[in-house]
Order: C-alpha cells, then sequence, then structure tokens
C-alpha cells in the first residue's frame, strides 16, 4: 500500500543526519552564500589570502554552531586544492574532549594525531605517519605512567587509539596533562618535526620543492563549558590561543583554526597577524529588522534542493516567517520545519489521508516549541540582551564578564551577521522575551 506522507519522510529525513551534515561544495544540496559577490566572499578573501602567504602561516575562522562554516571549510579545500596546495581537514571533535579544559600538550598531541591518521591515507606518506605514532607513543611511555599506553597499541591505529582516548577518556586526559606540564617544549619539538617531514615528503614526492600544504584545523569552536567547569573550560581555550599562540605555528606548514567567537578580540593579533575571518550567520534581515529578501531566498533555496515540491506542503510566507524566525542559523532553522513536517505527517497518518498543508497555527507551535528552549531568562541576562539588540555590539563593558558572554554565545542567544562590517543581534524568538527591559 502507497504511504501518502511518504515524500514528506523524505523530506523530513534530508533536513537531519546526513543531510545536516557539513556538506562538499558539489553536493547536490549546497547553495552558495557569498560566491556572487567576491568582495564579501570570506571564504574567497581567505583562500586568496594563503595562496599570498609564502613559507607559512595561520589563520583563524569563527562562526556559530550551525551556520555553515564546516561546510565551507571544506569550500575552502578545494579552491586551495585547485591553486595547487595539498590539503588535510581534520575534525577535532573526533580527538579532544569537547567539555574539559585543554592544555597545550593534549591539544598538540589531538591536532598531530588527527594529522597522522590522515596521512596514513596517503600510500606515500603512511610509513611516515606510522612512523610518528609509534614514536609519540614512546615519548608517552617514557613520561606518563597509564595502562592505557598499551604495548599492543602498533601502527597503523595507534594514533587513532591515542586521539580516542584522550577524547572519550576524562581521566587518561588528566593524567596526560598532568605528566606532561614539564615537557611541553619537547612534545613541541616533536610535533614540528614530524609536521616538517610531511612537507618536505609530499614536495619530494610530488618533485615540487615549493609546494605549499594547509592543515585545516575544525570543530575547535565547539568547545563548550559544562556545569562548575565551564568557567576553567573557557579560560582554558583563552590561555591556548593567546599564551601558547607560538605553539600553534608550525614551520612550512599553512594552518588554519576555528575559533570559539568569544575568542576573536585580538586573537588574529596573537596568533597569525590576520583579522579573524568570520562566517555569519545567513542576512535574513537588516540592522533595523527588515527582511533581506536575497538572504530569505537562499534560505529557500535550501529547502528547495532537499524537496523541490516544498510549496506543495508550506507556503512561502510560512516558510520565510521560520527563517527569519531563526536569525538564519540552518541548524534551528531546519529544526523548525522538520517540526512543521511532523506535525503535517501526525494529521496525515491519523486521517489516512493525503498530507494537509501547513497552518499558520502549526508555524506558531514550533516557534513556541523553540522559545521555550531559549527561556527563562534571567532579568540581569535580559538588560543586557536588550541592550545588544539595541546597540548591535556585544556590548562587553569588562572582561570579567566574557564568562557571562560565551554563555549567551553557547544557548544561542547572540548571533552574527555581516553586512558592510560585523555586527550582532539576539534570537528573533527573544526579541518580545527582553522588549520589557529598558536600556539607556
Amino acid at each position: 500500500m502507497t504511504d501518502p506522507a511518504a515524500p514528506l519522510k523524505t523530506f523530513y529525513r534530508s533536513l537531519m543526519g546526513e543531510g545536516a551534515m557539513p556538506l562538499p561544495h558539489e553536493h547536490p544540496y549546497y547553495v552558495p552564500m557569498f560566491e556572487g559577490d567576491p568582495g564579501r566572499d570570506p571564504i574567497l578573501r581567505l583562500a586568496q589570502r594563503i595562496d599570498l602567504a609564502e613559507s607559512e602561516s595561520v589563520n583563524l575562522l569563527t562562526g556559530f554552531r550551525g551556520n555553515g562554516k564546516s561546510t565551507q571549510l571544506r569550500r575552502l579545500k578545494f579552491l586551495l586544492e585547485q591553486r595547487g596546495c595539498r590539503v588535510f581537514l581534520v575534525d577535532m571533535k573526533n580527538y579532544i574532549l569537547l567539555t574539559k579544559p585543554l592544555e597545550i600538550s593534549d591539544f598538540i598531541l589531538s591536532v598531530c594525531a588527527a594529522l597522522a591518521a590522515e596521512a596514513e591515507r596517503d600510500q606515500g606518506l603512511r610509513p611516515l605517519a606510522e612512523g610518528y605514532g609509534e614514536r609519540l607513543l614512546n615519548f608517552l611511555r617514557s613520561r606518563v605512567e597509564l595502562k592505557d599506553l598499551s604495548l599492543e597499541w602498533k601502527a597503523p591505529e595507534a594514533s587513532a587509539k591515542l586521539g580516542a582516548s584522550l577524547k572519550t577518556d576524562p581521566t587518561f586526559k588528566q593524567r596526560v596533562q598532568e605528566a606532561l606540564r614539564g615537557h611541553v617544549t619537547a612534545l613541541i619539538e616533536q610535533a614540528r618535526d614530524f609536521v616538517i617531514d610531511i612537507v618536505e615528503t609530499i614536495r619530494r614526492l610530488e618533485a615540487d620543492p615549493d609546494k605549499k600544504v594547509m592543515l585545516l584545523v575544525d570543530s575547535v569552536e565547539q568547545i563548550r563549558g559544562v556545569g562548575a567547569e565551564a568557567a576553567q573550560v573557557y579560560d582554558s581555550v583563552i590561555n591556548l590561543f593567546a599564551a601558547h599562540a607560538a605553539n600553534l605555528e608550525f614551520r612550512q606548514l599553512h594552518c588554519l583554526y576555528t575559533l570559539p567567537p568569544f575568542l576573536v578580540h585580538n586573537a588574529g593579533r596573537n596568533l597569525g597577524g590576520h583579522a579573524v575571518t568570520q562566517w555569519p550567520n545567513i542576512h535574513v534581515f537588516d540592522r533595523a529588522g527588515q527582511c533581506d529578501d536575497q538572504g530569505l531566498r537562499i534560505m529557500r533555496t535550501i529547502i528547495g534542493r532537499r524537496y523541490a515540491d516544498w510549496a506543495a506542503v508550506i507556503s512561502q510566507t510560512q516558510l520565510d516567517d521560520l527563517a527569519t524566525s531563526s536569525g538564519g542559523d540552518l541548524r534551528d532553522y531546519f529544526r523548525l520545519v522538520r517540526e512543521a513536517l511532523i506535525t503535517v505527517i501526525t494529521v496525515s497518518e491519523a486521517g489516512g489521508g493525503a498530507p494537509p498543508e501547513v497552518t499558520a497555527a502549526m508555524v506558531e507551535q514550533v516557534k513556541n516549541q523553540l522559545r521555550s528552549d531559549l527561556l527563562p531568562i534571567a532579568r540581569e541576562d535580559g538588560r543586557w540582551l536588550q541592550l545588544i539588540h539595541k546597540t548591535k555590539q556585544t556590548a562587553l563593558e569588562r572582561e570579567a564578564e566574557v564568562h557571562r558572554l560565551t554563555r549567551f554565545l553557547d544557548a544561542n542567544f547572540i548571533m552574527n551577521y555581516l553586512n558592510g562590517e560585523p555586527w550582532y543581534d539576539i534570537h528573533p524568538l527573544l526579541r518580545d522575551e527582553v522588549a520589557q527591559y529598558q536600556v539607556e
């Protein structure tokens, strides 16, 4: 028996799982953002800066979770490869514990483990990567007394097992940090030797003494403090990119690190010397709160790539309402559309007929569901959020308040846009809530 709701179920699934994951630029779901405007395209400018750099460089990219930044890193990889660069893209959420404090030791260990794992995929680099994995384990065994550093950890899986342990085992991570605090210099030297070996081997294999090698380090911006450790986690990230900035640079290697939004101030000056590249939310409205037609067209196209016949179930007005309610945040946008689809599918199956259209009541229901996740807001927080909404800046008055600001960013209370210059606003679904607070 034919399921009348089957197409909508396919539509729903396209907005979750793989359909909501980072996409390569050639994927049928991929939708261009700034590509038609080279002067405003952050990724194209970033590729140009790297292309112009000579021996080595460091760049930083920031953006909010779920706004397409990782997809754009894959586009950057493609652009750089077109220009003759060899690019390694590593996803650090597979190698670091995102909710625990970071130290330079375990961060460098994780980055090198990730790079070694990527290098192992290349037949010409595999012996080098496997040898480094064994040397790294020997280095750790000489300084860290842990049963986890099993003698059974052999190449080619040594680097992967080390990275997995640093990610999944807080005790292992903590004891490695404690043991290596007096050996950071030796660890950094070993990491730099490995990087130079990688670069020189690639250049030799490709018979190109000037071959550029690029390392893109993704997901660092997803580090989040939780509970009582929150301030300690944020302080550790600040310390990593400030006090240890010099240890994040590698001779002969071009690096890019993604960066949490709360670290934008002065980060580029401390590391790499370039302005931090910001990947903004889709521009669904301007500073005055007026709808932006170009941004809304992009949001509709994103849905159309996944389900071409969307207008048969939801009107353009309703879809635009969900787009503006998301603030241009793709994660929230997908959630709102999915929840509307769930309601339609449920009504269809309960009635046994063809799927009905989305109603105004359904749209309000899914918006209220998302709004309820953002509430309640403390009175003091409400005043600050209203000031952000009014000034379109973070309105951070004292450095001591940075932890509170990071909580706003993590909770998606604040969103970043780019229209001439970067500016901020609060989540659209919070505007009515914070409107009661008067600010000067």
